[in-house]
Order: C-alpha cells, then structure tokens, then sequence
C-alpha cells in the first residue's frame, strides 16, 4: 500500500514535467494525421514542415500555461519580512598575561596514567 501511494505521490509531482512530453509524443504518435489534417502548412509542400508547426504551437502552449501558473503561485505566496534589530554592543577586554609556568609536571601524570596499565578485555559470564 505504502508503494502505491509513493508512485501516486512522484507520477503527481512529476505530471507538470512531463506535459511537454506528452506533447511531444502525441506528435511522434500521430505525426501523419497532424501533417495531413492540422499543419498549417499542409498546402505548401515544399516547406517540409510535416507538422512541426502544430508541435511547436503546443510545446509554446504548455511553455506559457507553465510559466502563467507559476506567476499566479509567486503572486499568492505570502510574502515574508526579515528584520534585523541592532543589538547593544558589548565591550570586550582582553588581556594577555605570561603563561610561562607549567602548572603541571608531565613525569608524574604518565606515571599516574592507565595507558601504561595493560589492557584486559571484558569478561563474558
């Protein structure tokens, strides 16, 4: 069931997309009948149009229907404000003091440290 509806969810997202080339294989479909019967240059033989003025006509067509929806969802889309407030600076002093003293002896923490103690792995009960 979930499988059905992800491809019902991708064929909706993607059927937009896909409407110029529904056109296009309408026409690859019926390129006879379009050159015979809805070429508007169906008398002129001699331009080889064969109708691709029809598919130009509905590729144009779709082009416009796309680009007319999409304004019309930019238009209805709520427009959102950004606002910045200045925030109160805050003065920082920094002061440098001499670090030269080891506060810490190395000799005695790697005597101390369990890296020199072997490792023994858990025990399964």
């Amino acid at each position: 069931m979930k499988r059905i509806i992800a491809i019902l969810l991708l064929i909706a997202i993607q059927l937009p997309l896909m409407s110029q080339w529904a056109s296009v294989a309408y026409y690859q479909v019926n390129r006879n009948y379009i050159a015979k019967n809805l070429c508007e240059n169906r008398d002129k033989p001699k331009l080889n149009c064969n109708g691709q003025c029809y598919l130009a006509k509905k590729l144009k067509a779709a082009e416009d229907k796309e680009q007319k929806t999409n304004s019309e969802r930019l238009e209805k889309m709520p427009e959102i404000q950004l606002a910045c407030e200045q925030m109160a600076s805050l003065a920082f002093q920094i002061t440098f003091s001499d670090f030269s003293e080891d506060h810490f002896s190395h000799a005695e923490m790697a005597a101390q440290s369990s890296i020199l103690l072997p490792f023994h792995p858990p025990q399964c009960s």
